[in-house]
């Protein structure tokens, strides 16, 4: 079942037109080029991760979202999270509420080519379910590890500021 979504993923994004979607197409513009200039796809992005989190499934899902924070992770980087204090926390979080299932989501900077980076950030996304899993979490909590790359960035310029925020796993709540 994992395999055939990220072939299926995978597939997707080789037929709908990568630069269509990845940051990389935002490289084309100038570095001064204010946000407000930088292509829709990519400015959409941006203002979703600025959005709180959509709450459908009710208050479990809104104390998920409170409680259990992104991983960052250095440049090229997926075995060592710049944040190891916050996986520490999300454990402890996740222990205490046993029922919450969820997602484990990995993302790259678009400093880079966009296969390696799908690469990386399912190296990210499998590493942080491994150190759930390590640390006591049940792995059937995990519904799945999922690599986005550099496909939906948090952060548009294109300099190592912004390209640090688009480096993290983060967790997705999912219903019972």
């Amino acid at each position: 079942m994992k395999y055939r979504l990220a072939i299926i993923v995978i597939t997707m994004l080789f037929f709908a037109g990568i630069e269509v979607l990845a940051q990389e197409g935002s490289a084309k513009v100038s570095a001064d080029v204010a946000f407000s200039e930088a292509p829709t796809d990519v400015a959409f992005w941006v203002a979703y991760w600025g959005k709180p989190r959509v709450v459908l499934f009710g208050p479990e899902q809104e104390a998920f979202n409170q409680n259990v924070h992104e991983i960052l992770f250095p440049w090229n980087d997926h075995d060592e999270p710049a944040n190891p204090n916050t996986l520490d926390e999300d454990v402890e979080w996740l222990k205490d509420h046993p029922d919450d299932r969820f997602y484990v989501e990995g993302y790259a900077s678009s400093d880079g080519q966009l296969g390696y980076n799908l690469t990386l950030s399912n190296r990210r996304a499998d590493w942080v379910k491994q150190a759930l899993i390590n640390k006591g979490i049940a792995e059937n909590r995990i519904v799945l590890g999922v690599p986005w790359g550099q496909l939906y960035p948090a952060c548009a310029e294109l300099d190592e500021a912004c390209w640090s925020k688009n480096r993290v796993v983060r967790f997705a709540y999912s219903p019972h």
